[in-house]
């Protein structure tokens, strides 16, 4: 008779399967086949770094569409608690690797994100780089503790941005979404893009929850 663990772990790994055949892991999924490995020796994001005398010296953090987990294993390698989301297997073998090399834990999940559940009141920080789902607005609002921190920083729709609308934010739009809480850093402010092409503008938001 199978029992339970055997039959979770064939429940997670027919998950895993199902996921690898969404159209954004088999891009993401090539894409750090081919670059993870580079992007894990970029330092975290500077916002990240800026504002790092603020983080907790314990508790649980959330790095949503973790990537490779550059932000992840900061974190980790501060002392936190982490658990990485990201809808790339092989970006998170690559996070899990460099966890182990750099002796920290990370605990990884293959998840797509457009239907994220979270339980409420339940982490100190919440990561969220380069991703946009915006039904993830209400879900980090209530599953942060009271206190805990939002790290926020993705792309803003211009005018020359054409292609899927939807992964961008409007103008105003993050900080509106959180106007109610301690807002700590808020900024919209070109960022070169890594092709050279034209500058892009990034919202970016740390804020503590009331």
């Amino acid at each position: 008779m199978m029992n339970r663990q055997n039959m979770q772990k064939q429940r997670h790994e027919a998950g895993t399967r199902m996921m690898s055949e969404h159209e954004d892991a088999k891009r993401w999924n090539r894409r750090y086949a081919e670059e993870g490995e580079a992007w894990l020796q970029d330092a975290p994001r500077p916002l990240l770094l800026h504002y790092a005398h603020l983080l907790p010296r314990q508790g649980l953090a959330l790095d949503a569409a973790a990537g490779v987990g550059r932000q992840g294993l900061f974190l980790a390698e501060r002392g936190l608690q982490v658990i990485a989301l990201d809808i790339s297997e092989v970006g998170l073998r690559l996070a899990q690797a460099a966890a182990k090399a750099r002796g920290v834990r990370l605990e990884t999940a293959v998840y797509d994100l457009s239907h994220l559940w979270l339980p409420p009141h339940t982490f100190d920080v919440i990561l969220n780089f380069r991703f946009l789902e915006r039904h993830t607005f209400a879900i980090y609002r209530q599953s942060l503790k009271p206190g805990g921190l939002l790290f926020f920083e993705t792309f803003v729709r211009s005018p020359r941005q054409t292609d899927t609308p939807h992964y961008y934010l409007q103008p105003g739009e993050l900080r509106a979404a959180f106007a109610d809480w301690e807002i700590i850093h808020w900024a919209e402010a070109p960022e070169t893009c890594h092709h050279g092409r034209f500058p892009k503008l990034t919202a970016s938001l740390v804020a503590r929850k009331p």
